[in-house]
């Protein structure tokens, strides 16, 4: 790590009668801002500072007002990655894509080396909005330790958090590839997906999987930018010839589809939107289970249809068929496959919807696009980078707008604890243990806010859920300010479509920090695999009257009854 010091002798209270440190030597940093300590080191960086006046960022990160982490390749990095698009020379990019470069280069905030030496996603975006993740490469060919770790997968940290005056600077061995492309574009630029392609366009799907951000307008005029992110079970040109289709028009005769392909309820439409889930799963998140479950279930953008996914005696599947024991696994090597909206997750089988056998579900009742997009803004406008399902340092909570949350329908009405908790909002916990687990043992380290005062209600809706007979239980937080409500509890009424129970939230708590639970429903039954409507009211005036009252929900389970 190179930082240039000055050793000097430091005489203070010149003319004083006596200084106290006269004989102390100090060290003093020689400092720069970012841009300008590039050039004392022209040696070593001058192509990226010739990238950076050329995109017009030279003096946007020389600023003092706000502080910046900078990922800056040297030049031998440079030249490689100029050779290996192309080019001879930096003025041979388009200053749009240099700009874009450079982006994906900056955080504006800083990474000290303690926090960039944790590993994995780094907790604040880059200036073009993307997330970067610190990686170590343990193979028996590499130096190992703080030798061998990696930004992305692609360029070998040579330097860590080189200080200068408005933030840090990293240098690295390898440039950084721009995440610019969407899902819609990785499938363009891969000819082995050109069979999935083709579908994806012929039923209208190209479209929501090229879009990265949504303009939302709501009924007052006004409106808000949501970020889009998916997951895409891509299939490719390989995978299906050894199912027999080897075109567009064979994959129609697969799956029985009529013409009309952007009609939501033809064949080819439904086979397209069964392969999507409507937020980023990587394998890690698929192959996450509850307690003691082995298999998942995730609602798709098909209709009413999940898919699965399951650890099966250590062996991971997608729709695992207890019939035929046998399940659809995921390529080696072509998974997590970044783009600008999401992943790409490509499966060893042409994948047709799969009517799974009822498993128990676990509903995180935080767990809606518009609440992820809501609360990562929230986190990036706070410097905390995306927060949603992420524990932090601190708790924090966070406000619903009901223009730009609209997963939730509240009705709010007086309530004397408004001051302290949201009507309808978000809490993230806080950890007590580096980041181990919450304080309050929540499922998702999140919970839902409901404080709407008495006869105030909240309506949302539930995941898919298979068809048959399950036991429904709440669970939700207490905490020592909520010690009056734990003998009695506090009277609700929760209703799932027409199928109503007034229950006491709390009774049988006890008056600490901690996730307690509740039956609902000891037993109701789904007639077909569906959405459905929850419904809370609460019914105890002290909703209204009370200055610490609410409701921090965590999760709700599904548990199926077989007998």
């Amino acid at each position: 790590m190179k930082k240039y010091l000055l050793l000097s002798m430091v005489l203070l209270l010149l003319f004083s009668c006596q200084d106290p440190y006269e004989n102390d030597n100090f060290v003093v940093y020689d400092l720069y801002p970012a841009a300008t300590y590039l050039e004392s080191r022209q040696d070593e960086f001058s192509e990226w500072i010739e990238i950076l006046n050329y995109a017009d960022m030279y003096n946007a990160v020389n600023q003092a007002s706000k502080t910046f982490t900078l990922f800056v390749p040297n030049n031998e990095a440079v030249e490689a990655f100029l050779e290996a698009r192309g080019v001879s020379a930096v003025t041979d990019l388009t200053k749009e894509y240099a700009k874009a470069l450079v982006k994906y280069h900056v955080i504006e905030g800083e990474i000290s080396q303690k926090e960039f030496l944790l590993g994995g996603k780094l907790t604040m975006p880059t200036l073009s909005g993307d997330y970067l993740s610190v990686s170590f490469d343990d193979s028996e060919t590499s130096e190992g330790g703080i030798n061998s770790v990696y930004l992305n997968d692609e360029a070998l940290v040579d330097e860590f958090a080189n200080e200068v005056t408005n933030g840090y600077v990293y240098a690295l061995k390898g440039v950084l590839t721009p995440l610019v492309e969407t899902i819609y574009d990785r499938l363009v630029e891969n000819d082995d997906y050109s069979i999935f392609k083709d579908a994806v366009e012929a039923t209208g799907w190209d479209e929501t999987l090229n879009t990265v951000y949504d303009t939302i307008q709501n009924e007052y005029g006004g409106s808000s930018v949501v970020k889009r992110n998916y997951t895409a079970f891509v299939v490719s040109n390989t995978t299906f010839a050894a199912d027999g289709v080897s075109s567009l028009s064979d994959l129609v005769s697969k799956v029985g589809a009529s013409n009309d392909y952007e009609n939501s309820e033809n064949a080819l439409y439904q086979y397209v939107a069964y392969h999507l889930l409507s937020s980023t799963k990587y394998i890690e998140d698929l192959y996450t289970f509850s307690g003691d479950d082995s298999t998942a279930v995730w609602s798709t953008l098909a209709d009413k249809q999940v898919l699965s996914t399951s650890d099966i005696d250590g062996s991971y599947y997608v729709n695992y068929d207890d019939e035929t024991s046998t399940g659809i696994s995921f390529v080696t090597d072509m998974t997590d496959i970044p783009a600008k909206n999401g992943l790409l997750q490509e499966v060893n089988d042409y994948m047709p919807v799969f009517s799974p056998k009822p498993v128990t579900i676990i509903w995180d009742v935080c767990d809606y696009d518009d609440v992820a997009s809501y609360v990562n803004a929230y986190g990036a406008s706070n410097s905390l980078g995306d927060i949603f399902q992420i524990i932090q340092a601190n708790e924090y909570k966070v406000t619903f707008d009901p223009d730009a949350v609209t997963s939730y329908e509240w009705n709010a009405f007086s309530s004397a604890s408004s001051g302290s908790y949201p009507a309808c909002g978000y809490l993230i916990t806080k950890s007590n243990d580096g980041g181990v687990t919450n304080t309050y043992g929540a499922y998702k380290n999140d919970m839902l806010f409901v404080n709407l005062g008495y006869s105030g209600n909240i309506t949302m809706q539930t995941p898919v859920v298979l068809k048959g007979r399950y036991k429904v239980e709440l669970f939700y937080a207490s905490a020592g300010s909520l010690s009056e409500f734990v003998s009695g509890g506090s009277l609700c009424k929760f209703s799932l479509d027409d199928t109503s129970n007034e229950v006491y939230v709390y009774d049988g708590a006890s008056a600490s920090v901690g996730i307690y639970g509740l039956t609902l429903f000891s037993e109701i039954e789904f007639e077909a695999s569906d959405n459905h409507q929850l419904k809370i009211v609460l019914l105890d005036p002290r909703a209204t009257t009370s200055s610490a009252y609410r409701l921090q929900l965590d999760y709700i389970k599904f548990t199926p009854i077989n007998d």
